[in-house]
Formats: C-alpha cells, sequence, structure tokens
C-alpha cells in the first residue's frame, strides 16, 4: 500500500486495522511501525491509524498480547484504508457486520489491504474477485 506523501497542509491519510481474535502480533506491527516511523521522518501526521475489532471488546493476539480496539465494526468510522490482520484461522472466520462494514467503506472510496492469513477472510467474500494476490506459501 505504498502512496504519495502528502504535502504540508494535506489531511493525514487514515488506517483502520482490522483485528481478529488470534491475529500475530509481527502482522499487526508490520502495519502500524512503518507508519509511525513515516510521520516521525516527514516531522507531521501523513498517516493516522485506528484498531478496528470485529465485535466490541478486547481482542486477543496469537501470542496472548491483549489489546482494546477503539471501535468495533459497528461503529467505525470512515476511513482512507483498511487493513485486515488475521490469525491462521482467517478462512473460517465469519464477521457479517465487519463485512458489511467494509463493503460500505469500499463503497465511500476506501482502500482494503490485508496482512498474514487475511486475505482468505477478503477472499471468502468475494472481494479479491479479479484482483491478483500474493500470500506465503504457508
Amino acid at each position: 500500500m505504498s502512496q504519495a506523501k502528502p504535502s504540508p497542509g494535506e489531511a493525514p491519510l487514515t488506517f483502520a486495522v482490522l483485528v481478529f481474535p488470534g491475529f500475530p502480533m509481527m502482522a499487526f506491527s508490520s502495519v502500524i511501525e512503518p507508519l509511525r516511523a513515516a510521520n516521525i521522518l516527514a516531522k507531521r501526521d501523513c498517516y493516522r491509524w485506528m484498531i478496528v475489532g470485529a465485535d466490541e471488546g478486547t481482542v486477543e493476539a496469537s501470542n496472548g498480547v491483549v489489546i482494546q480496539p477503539g471501535f468495533s465494526a459497528a461503529d467505525a468510522p470512515k476511513v482512507d484504508r483498511i487493513v485486515v490482520c488475521s490469525g491462521g484461522d482467517a478462512d473460517h472466520v465469519v464477521a457479517d457486520e465487519a463485512m458489511s462494514w467494509i463493503r460500505k467503506s469500499l463503497r465511500g472510496g476506501a482502500h482494503i489491504g490485508a496482512v498474514a492469513d487475511a486475505a482468505f477472510f477478503l477472499a471468502r467474500a468475494g472481494l479479491l474477485d479479479g484482483h491478483a494476490c500474493t500470500l506465503h506459501w504457508t
């Protein structure tokens, strides 16, 4: 998801990281840390992010770390980019509210991506139909 750096005075791009139980912390960090670093290097907010859970409440990562998303899919605001982050069971995840929010966001002009196994969640919903997708061999 490379994006040209916003020019001074331009609003930052807003990312939502949608996390499902069992998400890998390394994949989660690989989304947020480059955005944080870019803001530091640019000496301004080029990017903002929020964490969204499929449901209300805390979400436990695969390593046992528990996070409290700022929003659930039911109350998540409009964003520019959504990155879905899921663990090894993404091909079985059922999250109707999250999918409804994703589809609404896409209709509103958002772009979507996935890390770890979340591409399987998007593929099952038909959101990757007609698009190229690269996955890790495992």
